[in-house]
């Protein structure tokens, strides 16, 4: 891990919930100048450090709910499976695990076609693995995201149209660079639209996706060992029949939680959990299991996790 000072990893849990305050918001909040913010925000694009900038969406209103974790059992020798599903544009995380699997990777779409079409490249990354081996487990509820807690309870929320998906997948993720180390402005935003579209029209859209909770909110893609997170597990949670929304709700408060899906699996939460070690995460637990709904619980550690490419 890079040496970081302290308020350079306030500054990161900063960006994490909200990537595109300002420098006089980030300044307040720190109790550094707006020089001290801009210098250092361009250190840790320099330093990969900062990944990328994150537009944080509710799945339901975005995706129809079409997500799907791929369970793959591979080998270290293998690299071209691995370099095949970060290939595919659908992937928003892909991990190396612990277990029976070794691969677990969570794709997102927005049509039956691209799912279709999903399959079967899944089919030709599959077959290049010698174990020849995957399981797909659908996603039915997100709770939380990005460490964004989703609020909606609509049972079927309208889906957003293809316009607002055109500004949505721009804003999507960003990639900085030292010469453009900032998230983009609504006027950069607009300039790579087809067609473009004013800086006013951006902010409209924006503010009314924001609104309806389509647009969560802004984070950030950065190293998490840098914030003193380096700990990534994948827990899945058995609860009493009956309970699961309610018990999901009561794990999505917890700050260690950074995603929480409802699946069609057995175990039928799934979560992304971070700690500062392996003693913090079984404190976790202790503190999970005081909740009686909780019948039984199976942990994956994370070995490896890729950076997925920004799609241009």
């Amino acid at each position: 891990m890079q040496d970081i000072t302290e308020s350079e990893q306030k500054l990161l849990r900063r960006l994490l919930k909200n990537s595109r305050s300002s420098l006089a918001n980030l300044s307040q909040e720190i109790g550094k100048n707006r020089n001290w913010i801009a210098r250092r925000i361009r250190k840790l694009v320099r330093d990969r450090t900062i990944l990328a900038y994150v537009t944080v969406f509710d799945p339901a209103q975005v995706y129809a709910e079409r997500n799907t974790i791929l369970l793959m059992k591979t080998n270290p020798r293998e690299l071209d499976v691995s370099t095949g599903l970060l290939a595919m544009p659908e992937l928003e995380s892909l991990d190396g695990i612990s277990g029976d699997y070794s691969l677990l990777g969570l794709f997102r779409f927005r049509g039956s076609g691209t799912f279709v079409q999903f399959l079967d490249n899944v089919d030709q990354v599959v077959s290049k693995s010698r174990a020849d081996k995957y399981q797909l487990v659908q996603v039915l509820t997100t709770y939380k995201t990005h460490g964004f807690r989703l609020e909606s309870e609509s049972a079927r929320p309208q889906l957003v149209s293809s316009k607002d998906w055109d500004l949505l997948r721009t804003i999507y993720r960003q990639a900085p660079n030292e010469d453009s180390p900032f998230p983009l402005s609504q006027s950069e935003i607009g300039d790579r639209m087809e067609p473009c579209l004013s800086q006013p029209a951006v902010s409209k859209a924006t503010r009314r996706l924001e609104e309806r909770g389509a647009i969560v909110g802004y984070s950030a893609h950065i190293r998490f060992a840098n914030i003193g997170l380096p700990i990534k597990f994948f827990l899945q949670i058995k609860s009493t029949p009956g309970t699961i929304a309610q018990t999901a709700r009561v794990v999505s408060r917890m700050d260690e939680v950074w995603d929480l899906h409802r699946t069609s699996a057995d175990y039928s939460l799934f979560a992304t959990v971070r700690t500062d070690s392996v003693e913090g995460y079984n404190q976790f637990l202790r503190r999970l299991y005081m909740n009686e709904d909780i019948l039984d619980t199976q942990s994956q550690i994370s070995l490896e996790e890729w950076f997925v490419p920004v799609r241009s």
